[in-house]
């Protein structure tokens, strides 16, 4: 008898998966300590890693006083691959310190996108007294191309420093049947219902036939590990790195809406009852650009703010490594997400966060000042980052540029221009424009952050000035300019 239950015993244990441990050569972090941050082409205040590549900004989460950003990276080159979590923490958001490589590719596969979240309920039992957990959901993406992607789980009591897998890194939900490489989870306390919601893209719309949608599902959890199938969302657009927040609208926490976005930032705006989301199947746009891509919001923010950051991408891999910088991409500046309602309905507004204040060093503020008086007051300064806003009347303005380092934003017929791409304006008679200049990027907000287009603009190296080419009769209510200081140590 005792020998038949040996026999067992090791005939089941041989049919159970094998739990993985991370693969300790992925930890490069010790090789990166002699960079200094003072590279010509390093983002003077835009995360960027010490070195090599990163993509994708992954489990964004605040606890205990620091924001927790991860990030796709690749710890052994300069161009993408060997994806593993890097890791970053910041007070405010603004200033970054890289820590070392927190998620690290184990088995036969690389650590993907995904995100985290504090586990306050302690639905998975590894709170202690002084620490609750941050849980981490991440697709590990299989190398062998025969092999499914799923969804696995890593989980931190240290404040993020050190990662422990769930189940040894074993599914916690398995590949669903509809494409090879199923990404990116998102997960969220949903508290009217008591339960953990994971949303995950699972398959991409065949853009050739009509009828043909991409899929977005929804599981519910209240143990952190199994999950139930909760509904479906069907749409041509949706593709990679979901997000699903709920947000005020105007301003009135009594009136609320869902915001779901993929990484393209295609978006719509609907309710949820925590197991499907109803939308008026109409979406929008997000960035008018072709570089901002895969943002994500910060889980559990301390003030009620839903702050998003994105990847931006060069779309031209070569512009670091050609000028021999040992770094590769960086992240957008940090924006606050809002809903307003608007002439067409509600909308997203994105604007840079309050916190952009705590790198000013020099600002020049004029209120009702015309073109001339501007660029000579102007004439004498030498500008790097810039955090640069402008308002004026559009009753009695017809056209105009502002040159900014060599870059030419333009505004003519009622909406803003850049790279010959349009960024339309509310058609109110106040119109404003907030512009963040970096040393390889532009952000630009029009009207309060209803249309914002990012791109990868490196300044002219010879030009440090702002200047306003226009009739000289043109008048700003409101002209400031903020010279940025370096967010690196």
């Amino acid at each position: 008898m005792d020998r038949f239950l040996l026999i067992f015993f090791f005939a089941f244990a041989q049919a159970q998966p094998t739990p993985w441990v991370m693969i300790d050569s992925f930890q490069t972090f010790d090789s990166y300590s002699d960079i200094k941050y003072d590279e010509s082409l390093r983002p003077q205040f835009h995360f960027s890693s010490k070195k090599n590549w990163i993509n994708d900004p992954n489990g964004m989460v605040y606890y205990k006083g620091e924001y927790h950003l991860f990030f796709q990276h690749n710890p052994k080159a300069i161009h993408w691959g060997n994806m593993t979590w890097g890791h970053a923490v910041s007070k405010d958001m603004v200033h970054w310190e890289q820590l070392q490589h927190a998620i690290l590719p184990y088995g036969n596969g690389t650590i993907f996108s995904g995100t985290a979240a504090v586990d306050y309920p302690n639905s998975l039992g590894k709170n202690s007294e002084e620490e609750a957990a941050i849980v981490a959901y991440f697709t590990h993406a299989q190398n062998d191309s025969n092999d499914l992607f799923y969804q696995a789980g890593a989980f931190s009591t240290d404040r993020g420093r050190t990662f422990q897998l769930i189940d040894g890194g074993l599914p916690l939900v398995e590949n669903q049947g509809f494409d090879r490489a199923e990404r990116d989870p998102k997960i969220f306390w949903h508290g009217p219902s008591k339960k953990w919601v994971l949303i995950l893209w699972i398959k991409r719309a065949d853009k050739k036939k009509l009828n043909d949608l991409g899929k977005v599902r929804f599981f519910g959890s209240t143990d952190l590990k199994k999950w139930e199938k909760l509904s479906d969302f069907n749409r041509k657009w949706v593709y990679e790195c979901m997000d699903f927040v709920e947000l005020e609208v105007d301003g009135n926490p009594n009136y609320k809406r869902w915001l779901i976005f993929d990484a393209s930032f295609d978006y719509e705006i609907g309710t949820f009852d925590g197991s499907s989301l109803s939308t008026d199947s109409e979406n929008y746009i997000g960035d008018m650009g072709d570089t901002y891509y895969a943002g994500q919001t910060f889980n559990n923010s301390p003030d009620g703010r839903t702050v998003i950051m994105g990847w931006l991408r060069t779309r031209k891999n070569n512009v670091y490594v050609d000028n021999k910088m040992p770094f590769n991409q960086h992240m957008s500046f940090p924006a606050k997400l809002e809903l307003r309602t608007t002439a067409n309905g509600i909308r997203l507004f994105r604007w840079p966060v309050k916190e952009i204040k705590n790198l000013y060093h020099k600002s020049f503020e004029y209120r009702n000042i015309k073109a001339k008086a501007l660029n000579e007051n102007l004439k004498n300064e030498s500008f790097d980052g810039i955090d640069f806003f402008m308002s004026f009347e559009r009753s009695t303005t017809s056209s105009f540029h502002v040159i900014i380092r060599g870059q030419i934003i333009s505004y003519r017929n009622g909406n803003f221009y850049f790279n010959g791409v349009i960024l339309p304006t509310l058609n109110l008679n106040k119109v404003n424009v907030r512009i963040l200049i970096d040393r390889t990027s532009i952000e630009i907000f029009a009207d309060d952050g209803f249309s914002v287009l990012s791109k990868y603009a490196i300044s002219d190296i010879e030009d440090n000035q702002i200047s306003v080419c226009s009739d000289d009769e043109l008048l700003f209510d409101v002209f400031e300019v903020n010279k940025l200081k370096s967010i690196w140590k």
